[in-house]
Formats: C-alpha cells, sequence, structure tokens
C-alpha cells in the first residue's frame, strides 16, 4: 500500500511540475496507478468518472454559470457600477469601496470569482488608474476582492461541497453572507486607510436624481438576488432550480427589458457558458476518480490518521485542515481542493464537534483564497490577461490583500456566530 501511494503522489507532483493541465494530472494518475499497481479492471474508471458527476446539485452550476454569463453580456455590471458609485464615490476611498460592493453584488449573480474579475474589473480597473489610485493597489484591489463572488450565495464552490459533504446547499449558501460582508468590511476599510494616507481625491456628492436614476437602471438586476435567495429560503425551489430560475430571469430582463442581448448574442452566451461549464464539470469528473483512488488505495486513511488525533483540540484540527487547504490551493483548482481533501478531513471534523456548514464555510474561504495564493492562483491568471499585466506584478499586487483575507479566515474559523447565526434562524440545529 506504501508504494502505490507514494506512486500516487511523485505522478501529481511530477504533473504539477511540468504544468500538465490539472484534470490530465488526476484522470492520469489514477489510470497509471489502476494499470500497474492494483488488479482492478481499467473498464471501471470511465464509469467513477460519470459516477463523479451523477448529481442533482452539480446541475446548479452551468446554471448559474449561463445566468452570470447573460447578465454580464446584458448591461448589468455597468449599471450596479453606476449605482454604487453614486452612493460612496463621495466617501474617502468611496471608488475602491465601489469595487468591493460591486463585487459582492456581482458575485450573488455568478458565484464565481474570476467572471467578477472580468465583468468588474473591466469597468472599474481604468477608473481607478483614473482617479489617482496606484497602479499596484488598484490591480490587487480588483483581483481580490472578486473573491467574495464565491463566498456570497449562490456559490458553486458551496454546491460542490453540500455535494460532496451531504451539508445543507440552502443553509451553506445564506452562511456566505456573513463570511462574505466580513471580507467587504475589512476591504473597504482598507480602502478607507489608504485613501485617506494617500490623499486619494474623492468623487463630488451624488444629486438625489442621479441616485434615482442609477436605482432605476440597477433594479432589474438587483431583483435577480432577491429572487433567487427569497424563493430559495422560502421554500419555493431548491438551489438546482433556483439556478435555473435565474436563468430565465436574466434571459427576460436582458433581452426584454435592457435589450442589450439580442438571439445571436443570446447564443453565443449560451456558447461561453457551454465550455465554462464543462471546464468545471470536467475538473469535478477528475477529482471525483483522484478522490475514488485514494480512498481504493488506502491513501485517505493514511493521511487521515494524523487530523484523527487531533479531535480532541477543534481548534488544534481546524488550524491543521486551515494549513492544508491552504497550501494545497496553491497547486490546485478549487473543485479539485474540495473533492480530494473534503472527504478525507469530513468524518474527523464532525467527530470533533464541528457542524458541516461551519466546515463548509471554512473550506469555501480557505480554497477561495487560493485562487489568489501563487504559483498557480486561478484570479492571477485571470487579472494577467484582463489587464495585460506580467504576472509577478499581479502576484505582488495582491500581497496586502491576502494577508487581509488570512485574518478574515482566521476570524470564519474561530468565531462560528459570524457565518451561523444567520442560518440557524432559518434551519434551527444548523452548526
Amino acid at each position: 500500500m506504501e508504494a502505490t501511494i507514494a506512486l500516487t503522489f511523485v505522478l501529481v507532483a511530477v504533473g504539477l511540475l511540468l504544468t500538465v493541465p490539472m484534470f490530465i494530472v488526476l484522470t492520469g494518475t489514477a489510470f497509471i496507478v489502476f494499470a500497474f499497481m492494483t488488479p482492478m479492471p481499467l473498464s471501471i474508471l470511465p464509469q467513477r468518472v460519470f459516477a463523479g458527476l451523477e448529481s442533482f446539485p452539480l446541475l446548479a452550476i452551468p446554471f448559474f454559470v449561463l445566468a452570470a454569463n447573460i447578465m454580464g453580456e446584458g448591461g448589468l455590471s455597468a449599471r450596479l457600477v453606476a449605482l454604487i458609485r453614486s452612493l460612496v464615490g463621495h466617501l474617502r476611498g468611496g471608488l475602491g469601496m465601489t469595487v468591493v460592493i460591486t463585487c459582492l453584488l456581482f458575485g450573488s449573480i455568478t458565484g464565481s470569482s474570476a467572471s467578477t474579475i472580468i465583468a468588474v474589473g473591466g469597468i472599474l480597473y481604468p477608473s481607478l488608474i483614473r482617479a489617482g489610485y496606484p497602479e499596484r493597489f488598484s490591480l490587487g484591489l480588483v483581483t481580490s476582492s472578486a473573491l467574495i463572488g464565491m463566498i456570497i450565495p449562490p456559490s458553486n464552490a458551496m454546491i460542490v461541497y453540500g455535494a460532496v459533504a451531504g451539508a445543507s446547499i440552502g443553509a451553506l449558501f445564506i452562511s456566505g453572507i456573513g463570511a462574505g460582508l466580513l471580507f467587504a468590511m475589512v476591504y473597504m476599510a482598507y480602502c478607507y486607510g489608504f485613501a485617506v494616507h494617500h490623499r486619494i481625491p474623492t468623487d463630488a456628492r451624488a444629486t438625489i436624481s442621479d441616485i434615482a436614476r442609477a436605482s432605476r437602471e440597477s433594479a432589474w438586476g438587483l431583483g435577480m438576488p432577491v429572487i433567487i435567495l427569497g424563493g430559495l429560503y422560502g421554500g419555493v425551489f431548491t438551489a438546482t432550480e433556483a439556478a435555473a430560475v435565474a436563468v430565465v430571469y436574466a434571459a427576460f430582463v436582458c433581452c426584454v427589458v435592457y435589450r442589450q442581448l439580442d438571439l445571436k448574442g443570446l447564443w453565443q452566451v449560451c456558447m461561453s457558458s457551454a465550455l465554462a461549464s464543462a471546464r468545471i464539470l470536467i475538473m469535478v469528473a477528475a477529482a471525483s476518480l483522484f478522490s475514488w483512488l485514494l480512498t481504493v488505495t488506502g491513501a485517505t486513511s493514511f493521511i487521515a490518521v494524523p487530523f484523527a488525533q487531533m479531535r480532541e483540540s477543534p481548534n488544534l484540527l481546524l488550524l491543521a485542515a486551515n494549513v492544508m487547504f491552504l497550501i494545497s490551493g496553491m497547486f490546485v483548482d478549487v473543485f479539485s481542493n474540495i473533492l480530494i481533501l473534503v472527504p478525507i478531513l469530513i468524518g474527523t471534523v464532525t467527530a470533533a464537534g464541528i457542524g458541516n456548514v461551519h466546515f463548509g464555510i471554512i473550506t469555501t474561504v480557505n480554497v477561495d483564497i487560493g485562487n489568489i495564493t501563487p504559483p498557480f492562483g486561478l484570479n492571477l491568471f485571470v487579472a494577467s490577461g484582463t489587464f495585460e499585466k506580467p504576472y509577478v506584478q499581479v502576484v505582488r499586487a495582491v500581497l496586502p490583500w491576502l494577508v487581509l483575507s488570512l485574518i478574515c479566515l482566521t476570524i470564519v474559523t474561530h468565531i462560528p456566530a459570524i457565518s451561523l447565526w444567520l442560518p440557524q434562524q432559518i434551519y434551527p440545529g444548523v452548526r
């Protein structure tokens, strides 16, 4: 067994060093290990790949991706920016706060951090530079604020975690509100302090008529999270059905109300969303196969032993889990991180008295921070390509924000009420 486990991790390490695509690393490792180290027939591997996708909650992912892309192409992001800037632009650091709040609201529609960088950053990054904010600050702000998009509901990471851990996706979603607001407040406080220290000029105060006009123009877009979350927590539909409702609503708003998307544009959005969903789900399938490999070969039990010895000290256990997630997030994507590590840790964590919803928000924050953690953080590459900046420059820009994110992670980990108080009002007994 030891030889099989060693070969597994050597193959993964070699694949990462050679920068082989992650889904090939995971599936290729599984194929080689099963072919040469076990008597198991290889015909079972495709079955396990598809078994990883046969989950009703996972259907929400392509629906939320499509809804997000429709709203992004249909003019929602520009309207949200105009509204938020009219409300806070006159404050010290107001434009930086506009980025954070817009990412918060846009994240409540997209459930993704990468798409938030493109949609929000494309509008606000040039505005930050023109307003006198340093390039490094602006780049780090946009790249890091997009993290809130995966913490605030709906969140694709929470959907995958819920499917793996058997946790209530509705409770997970609402737990993300407290954690997302914490991130937003910490980031905005930093924006305020930075603007005061560097004497960044502010916008002129918007008039009542400006605010009213911006509110009218963005009202339909703001209605989407209200409908999704209201219907979900009101028991009208499940998370997957909420995602389907979001697509219909988004298409109606952008094609009929805003009229910024015609049928040809809608078709193009559907095609790009299908490709984006495929990239996510192929990772889910590959990670599910690799997770099964770890279970079959006994690697899961081998890795879980040190954590099981920490059950008497929940704080130490959570610290070790955080470190493990953060290190893994430096090399693997969000969904692989969840699908590989959660099955290893969830039994020990729940045995230590830590609820699966609390551990779910901790997991989500951890894997999301991985998006801005070098060397392979997804947001780093997205920002580098979107803003045409060198990768190293993006890494340097996010370092202060990475420190702030780790502070927020520590608070979420050790003060459960921040994320659990609200879901406990709707789902009694949740922990």
